[in-house]
């Protein structure tokens, strides 16, 4: 897998998703024939779940800049689990009194 940072933009509605290394400038004139942009997260490819072809993705930045990645993918745009972390949940609080 190619190590790096990058950081995932969505198309649209959900339609898709943009990758390019982090805190890049993006092709403006694709971008607008892509539709809608907006941020979405930030992700270290080396905590990424192992569901995409992280070489074929960076190969793709390297020649364009960015990489653009269907939206049935989205779970390997997402970080595996670091540790188990505890909800807290409004129903387990009381409201405090004023």
């Amino acid at each position: 897998m190619t190590k790096m940072r990058v950081d995932v933009f969505v198309v649209g509605d959900n339609e898709g998703y943009v990758v390019a290394p982090s805190d890049s400038w993006l092709p403006l004139d694709e971008m607008k024939a892509l539709g809608a942009l907006r941020f979405g997260w930030t992700i270290d490819t080396s905590m990424a779940r192992p569901r995409l072809d992280w070489r074929a993705i960076g190969n793709d930045i390297d020649a364009r800049g960015y990489s653009i990645v269907a939206s049935s993918d989205v779970g390997g745009l997402l970080a595996m689990p670091q540790q188990h972390l505890r909800a807290i949940y409004p129903e387990q609080h009381r409201p405090i009194a004023a």
